[in-house]
C-alpha cells in the first residue's frame, strides 16, 4: 500500500520532424516492477526505472506500445468508475477492455527488455519482498498499538513507508554497478524537481 499502485502511462507521439527538431521521447514512469499483492506497479524508490538504461529504441517502442494499447482512442473512450452517465454493463465492459488492453502492452514490454533487464527487475522485486516482510516484522506491534487512533496511525503508516524506503536502498547499493546508482540518483532528482514544479503555487 505503501508503493504507487496506479498505472500511470506516457501518452507520447512521435513527432513528424527533421531528427535535430525532435524532442528526446521520454518514458516518465512504467510499471516494470511487481509487489506480492500487485503484479505491476511502479520504481519502488524515486528514479529506479534509469537502473534499467533503457535505449532510446526500447523506449520508442514501449512508447508506441502504450499508445497502440492502453493509451489508444478506443480505450481511453471507454465509460469507467465515476462517469455518471455509464451504467453497470459499460462499466464492466470497459474495465474487461481496458484489461484487456494492458495485458497485451505488458506482453509486448517483455518482449522489448533484455535479458539482463529481466534478471535485473525480478532482483529488485525479491529485494523488495525481503524488506517488506522484514520491515512489516519490526512494525507490526506500533500498527497494533496505533489502531483507533487516525493521528498515530498515519505517523506510523508515514515511518513505516521510510522504513521501507530506506530498507530498499540498502538492498539496492548491493545490486546496482556504481554507473547505474549515479543515474538513480539523476532521475530522482529530475522526478522531484518536476513534483515541486507541478505543485499548485500557493494562492492560485
Amino acid at each position: 500500500m505503501f508503493t504507487r499502485l496506479a498505472l500511470v502511462v506516457v501518452a507520447a507521439t512521435l513527432p513528424v520532424a527533421p531528427a535535430f527538431a525532435q524532442k528526446k521521447l521520454e518514458l516518465n514512469s512504467f510499471p516494470f516492477w511487481t509487489t506480492p499483492k500487485q503484479p505491476h506497479t511502479h520504481g519502488f524508490v524515486p528514479g529506479l526505472q534509469a537502473a534499467l538504461e533503457l535505449t532510446p529504441e526500447q523506449i520508442e517502442k514501449i512508447v508506441a506500445a502504450q499508445n497502440a494499447t492502453v493509451n489508444s482512442p478506443e480505450i481511453q473512450a471507454l465509460k469507467r468508475k465515476g462517469d455518471p452517465n455509464a451504467n453497470a454493463d459499460e462499466l464492466a465492459k470497459g474495465n474487461a477492455k481496458r484489461a484487456e488492453a494492458a495485458e497485451k502492452l505488458f506482453k509486448e514490454v517483455d518482449g522489448i527488455l533484455t535479458k539482463d533487464q529481466k534478471a535485473l527487475i525480478e532482483k529488485m522485486n525479491q529485494a523488495f519482498e525481503k524488506v517488506i516482510g522484514e520491515v512489516g516484522e519490526q512494525y507490526q506491534a506500533k500498527f497494533v498499538a496505533a489502531k483507533g487512533n487516525a493521528e498515530e496511525m498515519a505517523a506510523v503508516k508515514k515511518e513505516h513507508a521510510e522504513a521501507l524506503v530506506e530498507g530498499f536502498n540498502k538492498r539496492l547499493n548491493t545490486i546496482l554497478s556504481t554507473g547505474q546508482k549515479q543515474a538513480v540518483e539523476k532521475a530522482a532528482e529530475i522526478e522531484k524537481k518536476r513534483a515541486a514544479e507541478a505543485k499548485p503555487k500557493p494562492g492560485k
